[in-house]
């Protein structure tokens, strides 16, 4: 690298050597650079998704991160709130083009669910599960990285709900939108379904578990709700179980034999 001699860096020197681009969407890019600078690490002490800025610590010592679209391209300003030496700033810079590459190469192939009938079992590489075999719906979306099972084939009206969903790691879970569709389907929402701010939740483990108070439109609905996410390397793996509140004690019987049937490797 270009920076690769020992010998210190002013800030602007250190800027314009920790400048990089890549082909590939904007939050993938700004992700990718988030989970890269954790694993190797460093805390974000504050993030604008909006704006593309990041800024992250180890020690003492801060760093700023920007990124920003160039016509079809994104492009990563690295920028040191200190001065820096080529060496600290070349192992960084080799660690974030590492991770970043490994990441967004990762992400353009993403695996799709497959459903083995004769064992009853949906999978992925490194993960498979048992969906409850006494409901009757089970659909793919086109994708195939979305898979809604349920306890009737209707669609309107109440209807205990799995929503399986693998997705690309991200930094912060996406859990409460993933809740919010899957209590949807479970009460046949007419409108968005509003949630609270707040997700309370007990923890075991078989996963997370709560009860909501939701708003569908005006009109307000309980549900009971049950979550297990999983990383596998690049991706992660959400189950989500929701129940009509009158059929909480049930869906938990349910959601514990999905959970023994979860099969995940190396």
């Amino acid at each position: 690298m270009s920076c690769a001699a020992t010998g210190p860096l002013t800030k602007s020197e250190a800027t314009t050597f920790g400048t990089r681009t890549w082909t590939a969407p904007t939050d993938e890019v700004f992700d990718a650079t988030w989970l890269t600078l954790v694993a190797h690490g460093y805390a974000v002490t504050s993030d604008d998704r909006v704006a593309g800025t990041l800024v992250f610590q180890k020690g003492e010592r801060l760093w700023d991160v920007d990124v920003a679209a160039l016509g079809t391209e994104q492009r990563v300003v690295l920028s040191p709130r200190h001065d820096t030496t080529r060496t600290e700033l070349a192992e960084l810079l080799d660690a974030l083009e590492l991770g970043t590459r490994t990441l967004l190469g990762a992400w353009t192939e993403l695996p799709e669910w497959k459903y083995d009938g004769r064992r009853n079992l949906l999978r992925v590489p490194r993960f498979a599960f048992a969906p409850p075999p006494e409901w009757e719906w089970l659909d793919f979306d086109i994708s195939r990285r979305l898979v809604v099972v349920q306890q009737h084939r209707a669609r309107t009206g109440l209807n205990p709900t799995l929503l399986v969903e693998l997705d690309r790691r991200r930094p912060r879970s996406p859990l409460t939108a993933s809740l919010r569709r899957a209590a949807g389907l479970t009460l046949g929402a007419r409108e968005r379904l509003s949630l609270p701010d707040e997700l309370d939740s007990t923890k075991d483990d078989t996963g997370l578990h709560g009860a909501l108070r939701v708003l569908d439109g005006t009109t307000p609905k309980e549900v009971s709700w049950h979550a297990r996410e999983s990383v596998l390397g690049p991706v992660d793996v959400r189950l989500i179980m929701v129940c009509p509140k009158a059929a909480e004690v049930a869906c938990q019987g349910v959601w514990a034999s999905v959970i023994r049937s979860v099969q995940q490797g190396p």
